[in-house]
């Protein structure tokens, strides 16, 4: 089957790409890297790449229609809620007008792809800790830039399947971590901190925002096969929570990983690290991935954190920077 990734030299993007080549996918990725740098340069060998800004809509649909994928997935984004406080214009502009394009280009190609869209939990927003775990069926009322965003593409994207037909699958995903993600993300930064002050780079002290929330963790790796299963199995017009079904408290997450490193540390919290606006619990349901994929979870929240710590660790001794 040909595959189309957007937001392919990203974190997820990345792994996805992997995934799909291992599963025998004939996939080109798409992102906005020029050539010559690094960024596509990392991406797995196998795969095509093709520039283009998702802003461009006459490049996309000239990529489209030279591709001509049976499978679009879709990932291309501003992924930060904390980052969108500072720039909501250009999170809607690339989040939603970017999907735009998108479904505007596969319709206008006559592709009949089908086209796996990533949401996120955030468009849930705030919610009471006797909701959890949340269902699909429920509101969305996000509280930051990101989230709205998100959710505007949700509703995007079914108009064009109640309009045009188009064959969307969408995702509300969970929070996600793993090889590779940027210290910009949360459990990250934390588990390159601990790697810091293991090799002596730094004194004991590990800056935080708020550790008491409590976040639904998986691993990259259990997530992008859920989207290639989701792309082959999901049902078309249907959303579906990307999750693990648990919680993990933050503070709790900082101290597995400050075990993996062996270390002891003072933990300071930086109100600069906190959000204008946060969620304080969110965990989703995932029995409707699981009842029409066949998906589980392989990746346990002690090896997912063990991983990435690792991972950081070699990264510091390397010189290597994350992937965006």
């Amino acid at each position: 089957m040909k595959a189309l990734v957007t937001g392919a030299c990203g974190f997820v993007g990345a792994h996805l790409v992997r995934e799909l080549l291992g599963a025998g996918y004939e996939t080109t990725a798409v992102d906005l890297f020029e050539e010559s740098s690094p960024a596509p340069g990392a991406l797995p060998g196998g795969a095509v790449y093709r520039r283009c800004d998702l802003l461009d809509a006459g490049g996309f649909e000239k990529i489209l229609s030279e591709s001509r994928p049976e499978a679009i997935f879709h990932l291309a984004a501003q992924g930060s809620a904390a980052a969108s406080f500072f720039d909501p214009r250009g999170t809607l502009e690339t989040n939603l007008i970017g999907t735009l394009n998108l479904l505007e280009a596969e319709r206008k190609a006559g592709l009949g792809a089908r086209i796996f869209i990533t949401g996120s939990s955030e468009e849930y927003g705030r919610r009471s800790p006797g909701e959890m775990p949340l269902k699909e069926e429920c509101a969305m009322e996000p509280v930051s830039p990101y989230a709205a965003s998100k959710a505007a593409q949700n509703i995007l994207s079914m108009q064009y399947r109640r309009a045009f037909g188009s064959r969307v699958v969408l995702s509300r995903s969970f929070s996600h971590t793993g090889p590779g993600q940027k210290e910009t993300f949360v459990l990250p930064s934390f588990a390159r901190q601990c790697a810091r002050i293991k090799a002596g780079l730094d004194g004991p002290e590990i800056r935080t925002g708020d550790t008491g929330v409590t976040r639904d963790f998986l691993d990259v790796r259990d997530v992008v096969r859920a989207y290639r299963l989701l792309m082959e199995k999901g049902e078309e017009g249907r959303t579906y929570n990307v999750s693990s079904g648990e919680g993990l408290v933050l503070a709790d997450a900082l101290a597995m990983l400050m075990a993996a490193a062996g270390i002891e540390a003072r933990v300071t919290r930086d109100p600069a690290l906190e959000r204008p606006a946060d969620v304080r619990v969110l965990v989703g349901d995932n029995t409707r991935l699981r009842a029409d994929t066949g998906w589980k979870r392989e990746i346990s929240a002690e090896r997912m954190l063990e991983d990435l710590y690792r991972w950081w660790s070699g990264a510091l001794e390397s010189g290597t920077r994350e992937r965006g």
